[in-house]
């Protein structure tokens, strides 16, 4: 199988996080998504597109956890997963949660981007209150 190099877009994954931290009730440089406010939903909504975007597919659960998929060659073999969370305690840093969901996004989209077809299905997790 062929290849090519795997590169880290790392302006597209600074430029999406500078972004993300625009959703927020607080000023910059500070974030603040509380969990089901509207600034938290519009966030949830642009993490949506970004995935959309990337080709993959996601599924939300009952309490509001945001599975991104990436298929496998093998269907049948558990996933491998990571993640992180989005919403925020008042007053956080741009980087607090994100850089575990737009970093695994993009780790995932950089493959993708290279040719690589995981044989394990790849999942990102978007936690609901991973931190409450």
């Amino acid at each position: 199988m062929n290849i090519a190099p795997i590169a880290i877009n790392l302006p597209r994954l600074l430029a999406e996080i500078e972004a993300l931290s625009l959703f927020s009730d607080a000023p910059p440089p500070a974030v603040t998504r509380i969990l089901y406010t509207p600034v938290d939903l519009a966030s949830r909504r642009y993490l949506q597109q970004l995935v959309e975007e990337a080709g993959f597919t996601w599924r939300v659960d009952a309490i509001g956890n945001t599975f991104i998929r990436w298929p496998g060659r093998d269907p049948s073999l558990p996933a491998v997963a990571t993640g992180s969370h989005c919403d925020a305690v008042p007053f956080a840093g741009k980087y607090d949660g994100v850089v575990g969901v737009l970093g695994g996004l993009e780790a995932m989209r950089s493959l993708k981007e290279a040719g690589v077809q995981p044989q394990r299905s790849l999942e990102l997790i978007l936690f609901t209150a991973e931190e409450l």
